[in-house]
């Protein structure tokens, strides 16, 4: 049974550049069974390095931070406060005894990196669905160059 984590599908992450991922995210969970599928949330305060190092703002507001594809019933979603997964979030998924997972949503080159990072360096292995993965960048290589860092970091035939 596969395993599928859902990263950063957020309002206040949506733009022309990602939101046909909405679709295809869902129509994929429609087509698909998953043992498990966890989403993540990721939550900005005033207090944290992206409003302080990086003066970003965003997702303050409660409407930016909605999930806006469909959430599953008995899934799990992760509130986060940075890039990656805690310790305690993966040991949820290693309690779980899940040694692969796949990874879609947004952005390539941020969330869904540090996420595989997380993983791979808890012998967990990362599946990215490039196709159910894009960037809010206007940079339109950054989600290609983004692909290619993990091709190399956690193998060509782990990106789907």
């Amino acid at each position: 049974m596969k395993n599928i984590l859902i990263v950063d599908m957020q309002k206040g992450f949506i733009n022309k550049n990602n939101s046909f991922l909405i679709e295809k995210i869902n129509n994929y969970l429609t087509l698909n069974s998953f043992e498990n599928i966890f989403y993540t949330k990721y939550i900005n305060t005033p207090q944290s390095p992206f409003v302080k190092i990086l003066n970003w703002n965003g997702l303050l507001a409660v409407e930016d931070q909605k999930i806006v594809v469909n959430q599953v019933p008995n899934s799990i979603t992760f509130i986060k406060t940075g890039y990656g997964l805690t310790p305690e979030m993966i040991n949820i998924i290693k309690d779980k005894n899940i040694t692969e997972i796949e990874i879609c949503g947004t952005d390539t080159d941020a969330c869904v990196l540090a996420i595989a990072y997380n993983l791979f360096d808890n012998n967990i292995k990362p599946i990215i669905i490039k196709d159910l993965c894009s960037s809010s960048s206007t940079n339109k290589l950054i989600h290609k160059n983004s692909l290619e860092i993990m091709k190399r970091s956690f193998g060509e035939k782990n990106i789907i």
